[in-house]
């Protein structure tokens, strides 16, 4: 081989080692970030659920129940958060409506309470773009709305913003909405909106959702009580204190959570959860209040995996996402590495060879 064949074998096994590192450390951790603007809808049904009517002051049991989630990415707070935290955040406000009513819409007058939600919940978070892991963020500043917060109203005034002191909400904490690009087979710590705490969610199996694989994730959170900003009241009678108007019941709640995880991505194909919550009367349980196992509908676990439709076309499609983010970090810069190194390994084998054979070679 002569010294500019040499020269040019050398050149391309630079070139191919490079373009495995630029893959491997910029090309992967540029495109592995949630996407800021960011909008997601899934439906969960809870069919023969167990609830508590207040209208009827009775548990009410074979109810089927919808819970429709919105998420929704705040571009601008991302930004402003990112620079102020030095490191790339992601900002979503979601909600959570639940009810008996599939395509349930909000009343137009709000003093309607009668035709108000089973269950509403909205949220502010903030998260690490990489990891998915809940980041606090409380601006000092009481006109800077950036802040993560929670309430269970549409007024703005009753949003719980961050506070260390209080039982009632502390600050986001754990994973929320997503586990990290490259999910591992480990324990990891799962936000609960109910008792707004993290607990363990454990790796349990792998499998496969409409042939995308999965990692499964269990999580238990323990029965408890609920802290309440003001005694929760019901008739005597409904809990056999037959000669009392009212009394004073604690709310309990308990839920085995389970989520089906595209690993690479980290991104929440299905999930589905078992809650059991009920009133308490000195210590023992009385009534159910809510019963359901609750889980993602078929459409929206297809559409997870292969894509959105019509006004959710962006929406989902972590099969090809995955495909796509698995070749740059790891199927590229594997190649790009292999042919590099063999092509440098070629020029070293030539140059090594006895000089005899080189001679003979070239004549």
């Amino acid at each position: 081989m002569g010294n500019r064949s040499r020269a040019l074998v050398i050149a391309l096994g630079i070139f191919f080692i490079g373009v495995a590192a630029l893959s491997k450390f910029y090309a992967y951790p540029t495109l592995a970030v949630a996407p800021a603007d960011q909008v997601a809808h899934t439906l969960s049904t809870g069919p023969g659920a167990t609830i508590f009517s207040v209208k009827d002051l009775a548990e009410k049991p074979g109810v089927d129940l919808w819970a429709r989630r919105t998420v929704r990415g705040d571009v601008a707070a991302a930004d402003k958060i990112s620079k102020a935290l030095n490191r790339k955040v992601v900002v979503f406000d979601t909600a959570v409506v639940t009810d008996d009513e599939k395509d349930y819409t909000f009343p137009d007058d709000a003093t309607q309470t009668d035709k108000l939600p089973l269950s509403f919940v909205q949220e502010r978070v903030v998260l690490d773009a990489h990891t998915g892991e809940a980041v606090r963020w409380n601006p000092s500043d009481p006109a800077d709305n950036s802040g993560e917060y929670i309430s269970n109203s549409l007024k703005p005034e009753d949003r719980l913003k961050p506070d260390k002191d209080s039982e009632f909400f502390k600050g986001h904490e754990g994973l929320v909405l997503k586990f990290p690009f490259g999910t591992e087979k480990k324990t990891y710590k799962f936000w609960d909106t109910t008792t707004r705490k993290a607990y363990p969610i454990q790796f349990k199996s792998e499998t496969k959702l409409d042939g995308l694989p999965v990692y499964v994730f269990e999580q238990k959170v323990p029965k408890q009580d609920l802290p309440q900003a003001k005694p929760l009241e019901v008739p005597g009678s409904l809990v056999g204190q037959q000669g009392k108007d009212s009394v004073v019941v604690q709310r309990t709640y308990e839920n085995t959570r389970t989520l089906w995880i595209e690993p690479v991505t980290g991104a929440i194909i299905k999930g589905q959860e078992e809650q059991l919550a009920t009133f308490a009367y000195n210590g023992q349980d009385k009534v159910t209040a809510t019963k359901v196992k609750i889980y993602y509908d078929d459409d929206t676990v297809k559409k997870n995996v292969e894509g959105g439709k019509g006004d959710e076309k962006k929406e989902g499609g972590y099969k090809a996402k995955a495909a796509q983010l698995h070749l740059i970090g790891f199927w590229v810069p594997l190649i790009s590495l292999i042919i590099g190194l063999l092509l440098l390994a070629l020029v070293v084998y030539l140059q090594l060879r006895p000089r005899g054979t080189r001679r003979a070679e070239e004549a």
